[in-house]
């Protein structure tokens, strides 16, 4: 078994809920398949949000990357507002 932490900024944080989860997987998966487990066990469909953007410890990174025992996740929602 290998364990993530998922870190959540933003909007999917109010989406989700936490700031923060951790995950428990049988072996390395690809953050794609990271995506559809959190979409499913929180009601929320993350993969749909196409502008969103992923670090791997701490570093960007795509959604093919893949995540391994101790790896953080930061899902990162696009930033907008602000007053002209």
């Amino acid at each position: 078994m290998i364990k993530i932490t998922i870190k959540f900024f933003a909007k999917i944080k109010e989406d989700i809920g936490h700031n923060e989860i951790k995950l428990l997987l049988k072996s390395p998966t690809r953050i794609s398949k990271v995506l559809e487990i959190i979409s499913k066990d929180f009601g929320v469909d993350i993969n749909s949000r196409k502008n969103y953007m992923y670090a791997k410890n701490l570093e960007y990174c795509k959604i093919s990357e893949i995540l391994e025992d101790k790896d953080e996740l930061a899902i990162i929602p696009p930033v907008s507002g602000g007053n002209q």
